[in-house]
């Protein structure tokens, strides 16, 4: 199957459920392509026996513009990219990304926030942060066509939970940085997302028994922050008015 999703982002591409090619015009460029492999994340996953270590589990395409906006792209300091969770089960677990923390803002004195849009397919985005012994957990159910911010201080994952790719694009400034760490210290987000055959169900993860767990299921149109994102596609919006965008530096 060919997955068209050139409409949400403004740029053609059509990724290849197959080949798991990402298909986009000559006068685009991709800066790095990278897979995440269940080797790299075994962990992280409640059970992972069975399966091989190679087996990919989503594909990353970072530093993606057109040619003719390469200069303003290197100038604004910001890079637009597209990451591609498969929808493959690990023993009855949803396929999910690593998860991270970002990088310390110097100017703003607080981690870098980072800008999404949902171009196809079904999922969650799990957040955290920490207040005392406090675990303080938003499950953002998305779907395409929603647009949101990851604000400073949360640690986040993305989870696929629908039948097909899910694919979704990002603006966050160069540089910003990835701290993995805690999430393989503590084998994984707090909430594990399981397939029981009928629908998605949660199970909190026992590497977190010592703090206690409060959890907020939400979607894009009742976030507990301001969401500064318009509606519009971030690659096109961005080129055009990248003053909306002043709240990634």
């Amino acid at each position: 199957m060919k997955i068209d999703f050139s409409k949400r982002s403004s740029i053609p591409s059509v990724f290849d459920t197959e080949t798991h090619q990402l298909y986009v015009p000559s006068d685009i460029t991709i800066e790095e392509v990278a897979v995440r492999r269940l080797k790299d994340m075994r962990s992280l996953f409640l059970d992972a026996q069975g399966y091989e270590d190679d087996l990919p589990l989503y594909y990353m395409y970072n530093g993606i513009y057109r040619e003719k906006h390469r200069d303003f792209f290197k100038g604004q300091n910001i890079k637009y990219e597209y990451t591609v969770l498969l929808d493959t089960l690990i023993n009855q677990e949803h396929i999910k990304a690593h998860g991270h923390i970002h990088g310390y803002n110097e100017v703003k004195k607080a981690r870098h926030i980072e800008a999404y849009e949902i171009l196809h397919g079904e999922g969650y985005f799990e957040l955290f942060k920490f207040e005392g012994n406090v675990v303080k957990v938003v499950m953002i159910h998305t779907k395409p066509g929603d647009f949101f911010i990851v604000p400073s201080d949360y640690y986040h994952l993305s989870i696929n939970t629908g039948t097909e790719p899910y694919i979704f694009g990002d603006l966050i400034i160069e540089g910003a940085g990835n701290d993995y760490g805690y999430l393989k210290e503590m084998q994984g987000a707090p909430l594990f997302a399981l397939y029981d055959g009928q629908r998605t169900v949660f199970r909190e993860n026992a590497t977190y028994k010592d703090y206690v767990i409060e959890i907020l299921h939400t979607d894009v149109d009742s976030l507990p922050w301001e969401n500064p994102v318009d509606p519009i596609p971030l690659y096109a919006h961005f080129i055009t008015h990248p003053e909306k965008f002043e709240f990634l530096r």
